[in-house]
C-alpha cells in the first residue's frame, strides 16, 4: 500500500478452523498511516487450494420460516424500501412505520443495508456483478430486486450449485474472464479482498469493469476494530492462511486511489460482531486445548454475541474506527 516495512506482530499461528497445514506469521506496517496487516509468508497461489479443502463458506442461506424470522424480513423490506427505493420486494402498506424499527437492531440499520451491498435501487436494466458470488444467495436477492446479475467465483461447487438456479457465473478469478469494458453498472465483493494475493490488480480490474460513474461496494474485516484490539492472534477476522490482506479505512482509502478509484464513503460497521466475537473466544479456546478436543467453530450469533455487537455499536459513536467490519464505496468518474 506503501511501500513501508513491516514489523512482526504474530508468528506461528495455526489454522485452528480449518486445519489447514503450516504455521504463518503476520506483519503490520510500520507506517502509522497505513497499518496494513499482512500474512508473513505467503501461501504461492498455485499452493491456495490447499487452505480451503475443508473450507464450508457456500451453504444456501436459511429460509425465513419462523414467526420472528418472519417479522425481521418484514422489517428488512421496509427498510429497504424506505432508505434504497426497493418497491418490488413485497413489504405492504405498512412500511413506513415498520423501516425504523430497523434501527433498533444491536448492529443498526447497517444489517439491512448490508443485505443489498448498501446499493439503491436500480434503473431499467442495470447491471451487478458478485465477485467471490459463491453458490449464488445474493444474486438471487439482487435479481429479485430488479438487477441484472453476474458472478464470478473459483469454487467449482459453488459454480455448480448458482448455475442450478439459472445464474450467470463464471468460475476462476476476474482477470482470466471474458467480461467486457465498462460493461457494470456496480461490482459488490463482500469478504473476498482480504483472500487475494494482490488486491490492487483486483480493484484495477474493477475499475475496468465498471461504467463511468460505476460503484464498487466492498466488505471485509476491519484490522483496527474493537474485536481485534481485544483478541489479537486469535481473532477471527486474521483467518491464516486464507486472510492474505487485512485492511483499515486509512489503508483502504489509499488502495482505492491507487486503483483510479474516487472513494465516497469509507466506514467502519458491527453488523457482524455477534457472530465473530464468539468465534473468537472460541479460537483463544482452541489454542489452549488439544487438538483432538476442540469443537467445531463456527459463524453464528449467540445471546453474547449480540450483547457485545450492542456494544460495539455504541462504541463506534465515540471512535468511528471500532467496528468489526469494514465497508467501502468507491467510484469510477472518468
Amino acid at each position: 500500500m506503501c511501500g513501508s516495512t513491516g514489523d512482526l506482530v504474530y508468528e506461528d499461528l495455526k489454522d485452528v478452523l480449518y486445519g489447514a497445514p503450516g504455521k504463518w506469521s503476520i506483519r503490520r506496517c510500520s507506517n502509522h498511516d497505513c497499518g496494513l496487516l499482512w500474512l508473513d509468508p505467503q501461501p504461492l497461489e498455485e499452493d491456495i487450494g490447499k487452505a480451503y479443502d475443508q473450507y464450508y463458506t457456500h451453504e444456501g442461506a436459511a429460509a425465513l420460516t419462523s414467526v420472528p424470522k418472519r417479522i425481521y424480513g418484514r422489517v428488512r423490506a421496509s427498510y429497504l424500501r424506505s432508505e434504497l427505493g426497493y418497491a418490488v420486494i413485497g413489504s405492504d402498506t405498512g412500511w413506513r412505520w415498520l423501516a425504523p424499527i430497523a434501527n433498533l437492531h444491536p448492529g443498526a440499520a447497517d444489517v439491512f443495508g448490508a443485505s443489498v451491498m448498501f446499493l439503491p435501487s436500480p434503473g431499467p436494466k442495470a447491471s451487478l456483478l458478485d465477485v467471490g458470488c459463491g453458490g449464488g444467495d445474493f444474486m438471487v436477492r439482487m435479481r429479485e430486486h430488479g438487477w441484472t446479475v453476474a458472478g464470478v467465483e473459483t469454487d467449482p461447487i459453488a459454480v455448480e450449485r448458482a448455475r442450478t438456479r439459472g445464474l450467470e457465473v463464471s468460475q476462476g478469478h476476474l482477470a482470466g474472464t471474458a467480461l467486457g469494458d465498462s460493461a457494470f453498472d456496480a461490482i459488490t465483493m463482500a469478504h473476498v479482498i482480504e483472500h487475494v494475493h494482490d488486491p490492487r490488480d483486483l480493484l484495477t480490474e474493477c475499475r475496468r469493469l465498471l461504467k463511468r460513474n460505476g460503484t464498487l461496494v466492498i466488505l471485509t474485516p476491519n484490522s483496527a476494530g474493537w474485536g481485534h484490539r481485544h483478541f489479537g492472534q486469535d481473532w477471527r477476522g486474521l483467518e491464516p492462511p486464507r486472510h492474505i490482506h487485512i485492511f483499515n479505512s486509512n489503508n483502504m482509502r489509499r488502495l482505492l486511489v491507487s486503483a483510479g478509484l474516487a472513494p465516497k464513503r469509507i466506514a467502519t460497521l458491527a453488523i457482524n460482531a455477534s457472530a465473530v466475537w464468539p468465534a473468537s473466544a472460541a479460537i483463544r479456546r482452541a489454542r489452549s486445548s488439544a487438538d483432538g478436543d476442540r469443537p467445531p467453530i463456527t459463524l453464528k450469533a449467540t445471546r453474547a454475541g449480540i450483547a457485545r455487537q450492542a456494544a460495539e455499536r455504541l462504541l463506534r459513536t465515540v471512535d468511528p474506527t471500532a467496528g468489526e467490519d469494514l465497508l467501502a464505496i468507491a467510484t469510477r468518474t472518468e
